[in-house]
């Protein structure tokens, strides 16, 4: 049987994902939850920032979508795409819906127009969002290997750890089931990175992406983590150098 040419590295990438996953921002929210300390309020604002991200996703996907080309890939790499894309919709309606259901909002306009599901251009969610768009530059296998190989692990982790956490049924519920979409997600990643990235360059590429993706996406779990405990959040951006070698 032939060797995929990038199992070593998917192996790599999720290896060290899984690593980082385990100590996040997020940490403090889940022991709240363990607590009893994360009630209504908090709750609202967790759900309300985390719909807020899941709708900034049509706005890279979009981006992402305008760099696929015919003959450029598989069609089986474009089918796994479109489905993630309906995914995320498909999260992004399950937090409208928890606001709306929970009454926490009476509309949907009235939550565009909350706090809670306001969009911020000083925040880290901008950031964690422009640092996913600036990514339709680059290759389609680089940026879901960063994406799925990176962020969504950590995110999967966090949200099995709150999941568990939560005694709220319908709260817990709201996690759990994204489960198989985001584990979908992470096995995408794995086979279009041992599928398509065959060298050294491509390599050192996904690492880069990899690593950008999961710090910037660790700044936004910080910024929610503060804004759901009601600490005053701090954006911190920051630069990471490039260098591969061909």
């Amino acid at each position: 049987m032939v060797e995929l040419p990038g199992k070593a590295l998917a192996q790599e990438l999720i290896r060290q994902s899984h690593e980082e996953s385990h100590a996040t921002p997020m940490a403090a929210v889940i022991q709240a939850a363990r607590e009893g300390t994360l009630q209504a309020e908090e709750s609202f604002r967790l759900i309300g920032h985390l719909w807020t991200l899941e709708r900034l996703f049509y706005y890279v996907y979009g981006g992402w979508g305008q760099g696929l080309e015919v003959g450029d890939f598989p069609p089986s790499v474009k089918y796994l795409f479109s489905r993630q894309i309906m995914d995320e919709s498909t999260h992004e309606m399950l937090y409208l819906d928890t606001l709306l259901r929970r009454r926490w909002v009476k509309t949907q306009r009235e939550a565009f127009g909350h706090s809670y599901g306001q969009f911020r251009i000083d925040s880290a969610l901008a950031y964690y969002a422009f640092s996913l768009r600036n990514l339709a530059t680059y290759p389609h296998s680089i940026r879901i290997a960063a994406l799925n190989l990176g962020a969504k692990i950590v995110e999967l982790t966090w949200m099995e750890g709150l999941a568990e956490a939560l005694t709220d049924t319908d709260l817990q519920g709201v996690f759990t089931s994204q489960f198989v979409e985001n584990r979908s997600h992470i096995n995408m990643g794995r086979r279009i990175v041992e599928e398509c990235i065959r060298t050294p360059f491509e390599a050192e590429l996904c690492r880069w992406a990899c690593g950008v993706v999961r710090r910037d996406y660790g700044m936004f779990l910080r910024e929610l983590s503060d804004t759901v405990l009601g600490r005053e959040a701090v954006v911190e951006a920051q630069v990471a150098p490039l260098r591969v070698h061909d």
